[in-house]
């Protein structure tokens, strides 16, 4: 029994740390094994631009990228990516915040983290299998397609 639950650990912290974006991102990339997948299809949102931050980005980091005061900065990004398999993903609407998450990098991985926002057009992704997890699951990473 204790074995079991502890097999289940993985899924549990996913399913308390993931958003609405990434558990969206779940069901396309592993339930449904999309190919491409377009984010602005996955949200249920609006939204002109998306910021992606790797795992243990400074949220001052953070903040500058997005160009926020320092009081907004602390009142704003009240959460970071605490670990390798996580990141920060930020959605903006004229220059505002409306969305927020740590994304789990389990549900796939956007590699390399493009340096610059962006937008609904831009934010399409190539899936591909780039090895496994200790688990044996597929380590899906997404690229940005060309457009």
């Amino acid at each position: 029994m204790l074995t079991l639950s502890l097999s289940r650990c993985g899924d549990v912290h996913r399913y308390v740390k993931s958003g609405e974006v990434g558990w969206a991102l779940k069901r396309a990339l592993r339930d449904r094994h999309v190919e491409q997948v377009e984010l602005v299809k996955l949200t249920r949102f609006t939204w002109d631009e998306l910021f992606l931050f790797g795992p243990y980005e400074p949220a001052s980091d953070i903040c500058k990228a997005l160009r926020l005061s320092s009081a907004d900065c602390q009142s704003t990004i009240t959460s970071t990516s605490s670990n390798d398999g996580e990141m920060l993903m930020v959605f903006r609407l004229k220059g505002r915040i409306v969305h927020k998450e740590v994304h789990m990098r389990w549900h796939g991985d956007f590699s390399p983290i493009p340096p610059e926002a962006l937008t609904p057009q831009t934010a399409m992704f190539a899936v591909s299998v780039e090895g496994k997890l200790a688990s044996g699951e597929d380590w899906l990473v997404l690229r940005t397609v060309p457009r």
